[in-house]
């Protein structure tokens, strides 16, 4: 879907577009402005000096008075060391707002280096919202650990075979974390666990099924996948990113 959409340059709403100098600290941020209703996607290049680094994009949303409206966030681990990576999220601007400030964080100890930070507006045609309509993209990841005695945990984890870290839920708030977690699990696809993967209830469910290859780490509450499963879930991130939302179900025994 990502390669149909019609991405132009906003030349008068943005106080920022390019920024093509390099940086290097724990936080990058930047300010732009924004149109009600439009989307925007936020992009940057970004290494860091450890592996599987995991990398938080925050955008925040004012309206003219300051005012918090909403905010989004999104993880990513990133492959490295010293490895550059492109990381970009969606933002759409609710009715109000005015400026949105977006914040790239690694964690603490962790150097991070940026280049080619782009703010751009996306516009989507019919054919891709139809394909949202019908559920032809990915909506929710489900991990099918049967027989493996996965064990139900706070915070379980995803890794592919070469050791990248694809899922962990870092964003999370406490409150999220103790009323949902950052996953459900069940021995089988029940209505239940299918909403979990539902952004609402015009979309419908289209899981993208991995199978978990072993279990990793003293709780054996996280699992191993396929390093081609990984990349599937990657790319699958590119059009819309459940993983954010934490749309994740494991099958357990």
């Amino acid at each position: 879907m990502k390669n149909r959409q019609q991405i132009f340059i906003v030349s008068l709403l943005l106080l920022l577009l390019v920024i093509t100098s390099a940086g290097q600290a724990s936080e990058f941020r930047r300010t732009f402005l924004l149109e009600a209703g439009a989307r925007y996607e936020v992009s940057v290049r970004i290494k860091t000096d450890l592996q599987d680094a995991a990398t938080l994009a925050s955008v925040y949303i004012h309206n003219e008075h300051g005012q918090y409206l909403r905010s989004t966030q999104l993880s990513r681990s990133l492959a490295g060391p010293n490895q550059w990576q492109h990381i970009s999220t969606i933002v759409t601007a609710p009715i109000g707002a005015l400026r949105a400030t977006v914040v790239f964080t690694a964690p603490e100890g962790v150097e991070m280096e940026w280049d080619e930070f782009n703010i751009r507006r996306v516009e989507l045609d019919l054919a891709d919202e139809e394909l949202i309509r019908q559920g032809l993209v990915y909506t929710g990841l489900i991990v099918d650990a049967r027989g493996l005695n996965l064990q139900r945990g706070m915070s379980p984890k995803v890794y592919s075979e070469s050791g990248q870290l694809v899922y962990a839920g870092v964003a999370v708030s406490y409150g999220f974390l103790q009323e949902a977690g950052i996953a459900s699990y069940g021995q089988e696809l029940s209505p239940d666990l299918l909403r979990r993967i539902q952004p609402d209830d015009t979309v419908k469910v289209s899981p993208l099924v991995v199978t978990a290859l072993d279990i990793i780490g003293t709780t054996e509450s996280s699992v191993i996948i396929s390093d081609s499963d990984a990349q599937a879930i990657l790319d699958a991130l590119d059009t819309y990113d459940f993983l954010a939302r934490y749309s994740v179900v494991f099958l357990i025994d």
